[in-house]
């Protein structure tokens, strides 16, 4: 589904989002925010960013189960926002993450930007994947793998299959409409404690 934003800036428009997606949360009785974060995502903050929430998930008493299947999830969801995020027009490569806890479960949202004609090709794969049984999921991950399918910038699909495969949940999904070329694409997965 395709929202519309208000405003012509884009990094205006982006945290627009990220700050009513943030609120939302923030003022849930169910959820409390424990990490955000908006800007560029370099290296070196997806490396701190997935040590960070590693170490708050630990100390929390989490068990090892879920601390790792977190560390993994973060860290193909922001190499994602990293190496496929589209440019604004400074040339910036914006993104967002946020992770909220309840007594169940960790909520895992992040987004960028990617450009308008990639829209429908990425939301058919994320349908295709939610719809996939465990097997399906497993099959699809080992048959990317052997046959070494890359994209242009290097990535097979797997960091979504792999991330579906470690939350045990389905990748809910929403896109923006930034501009005429650009849309911000928002996913939320959630993962049980």
């Amino acid at each position: 589904m395709i929202k519309e934003t208000k405003g012509s800036i884009l990094g205006l428009e982006m945290r627009e989002v990220f700050q009513n997606q943030h609120d939302k949360l923030a003022k849930s009785k169910e959820y409390k925010v424990v990490m955000s974060h908006f800007g560029s995502f370099p290296k070196e903050l997806v490396n701190g960013l997935s040590a960070s929430a590693e170490g708050l998930l630990t100390s929390a008493g989490n068990p090892k189960k879920v601390v790792k299947r977190m560390f993994s999830i973060l860290i193909e969801g922001l190499q994602n926002i990293r190496l496929h995020g589209a440019k604004d027009d400074q040339g910036n490569q914006l993104g967002f993450l946020i992770i909220a806890s309840s007594k169940t479960n960790y909520q895992i949202t992040m987004a960028n930007v990617i450009q308008k004609n990639d829209y429908h090709r990425l939301e058919g794969y994320l349908e295709k994947i939610n719809r996939f049984s465990e097997k399906e999921l497993k099959d699809s991950y080992m048959s990317v793998l052997t046959n070494d399918f890359l994209s242009k910038k290097g990535g097979a699909g797997l960091g979504f299959i792999t991330t579906r495969m470690k939350s045990e949940n389905p990748l809910n999904h929403s896109f923006y409409a930034l501009d005429d070329e650009r849309m911000l694409f928002t996913f939320s997965v959630s993962l049980d404690r």
